[in-house]
């Protein structure tokens, strides 16, 4: 953790020297996959924000909510094509376009922790094979950042595998309702904004739905008392990119600035979102929540359930089975298999 954190911060020092060299000036539109006022929102666009600032003002972001122009399904072809510059988002959206994007946004079960998805990428060989993938569909891959540590808010005790037969669940489509089904357990697709709702009049059990922090935030840890925290498949990656043509129009030392910039911005989603857990599971507590976190054993059953579902996708996508080798490869490195 302290290597990772020293590179990390390395980069925010690289960033703050502000390259003021070129003549050029920038000015870019990224959208994100979150609304304003939500945690992971505020935190992306103080640092679109500030960027201005640091780089003496030749450079600007503005930073869109969800489906202020596109929504996330459209946001790889919406920058491809320089409707936006750029977006802050997993590539799960774009799993529609190749199941294999599915793959290396949500990589279910694959971490141990959130800084675990960072040493993949910025210290294990993740970021270039990704920004490789990235190239083949026209984008740029500049950085990544984290949601922060999921929670399962639940109106039942579930503590164990078999104890979702039966459970509706609210999930998100794609692998992660593969992984519930394979649980024993009923997905159901909400959106975000109905799932308080949909606990409080009994028509959902549970809600795989954003951080320990949110849920608490939106009342829902009062609701469904028996939250997984933390959660037991892992949280997905946040992709930051640009337009192919447009970052290869950028001068080189502008590019190699914005890419230690946002390694700064990982640092950040990495220890905001903790941070704020923290202080919210102490609240819940005191409130009357009884949060579950499961056993390794358990855990262990999970990542079982959700290899089947990477090898699954791997062997539909030439673009899953590159990713999915280079996770194996970093597995290897670091003495998990």
């Amino acid at each position: 953790m302290k290597k990772l954190v020293s590179a990390i911060a390395f980069g925010i020092m690289a960033a703050s020297a502000a390259p003021s060299q070129a003549a050029d000036s920038y000015h870019f539109k990224f959208t994100s996959a979150n609304y304003a006022g939500e945690q992971v929102y505020e935190v992306q666009k103080k640092w679109t924000d500030n960027i201005k600032a640091v780089s003496n003002g030749r450079i600007t972001i503005d930073l869109l909510p969800l489906d202020a122009v596109v929504k996330p399904a459209d946001s790889l072809m919406a920058v491809r094509n320089n409707i936006i510059q750029g977006g802050m988002l997993s590539s799960a959206h774009f799993s529609g376009v190749d199941k294999g994007f599915g793959l290396i946004g949500d990589t279910l079960g694959a971490w141990t922790g959130d800084e675990d998805i960072l040493k993949f990428y910025y210290a294990g060989g993740g970021f270039e094979v990704v920004d490789k993938i990235f190239q083949e569909q026209g984008v740029k891959l500049i950085g990544v950042q984290l949601t922060g540590a999921e929670s399962i808010p639940s109106k039942i005790k579930i503590e164990k595998v078999d104890d979702w037969k039966g459970v509706k669940v609210r999930a998100p489509s794609g692998p992660v309702q593969q992984l519930f089904e394979k649980m024993g357990a009923t997905p159901v697709n909400l959106p975000g904004s109905e799932i308080y709702s949909a606990l409080d009049k009994g028509i959902i059990d549970a809600a795989d739905f954003s951080t320990f922090s949110n849920n608490q935030a939106q009342g829902v840890n009062d609701i469904a008392k028996f939250p997984i925290y933390p959660g037991i498949h892992s949280s997905p990656t946040v992709h930051i990119f640009m337009g192919l043509k447009q970052w290869n129009a950028i001068d080189e030392n502008d590019q190699k600035f914005l890419l230690a910039y946002f390694r700064g911005l990982a640092l950040d989603t990495l220890l905001i979102p903790h941070m704020a857990d923290e202080v919210a599971y102490k609240k819940a507590v005191a409130n009357g929540a009884t949060p579950v976190a499961w056993s390794t054993e358990e855990r262990t059953k999970v990542r079982k359930l959700a290899r089947e579902i990477w090898e699954d996708i791997a062997s539909q996508s030439k673009i899953g089975a590159t990713y999915l080798d280079a996770l194996k490869s970093y597995y290897v490195a670091t003495g998990r298999e």
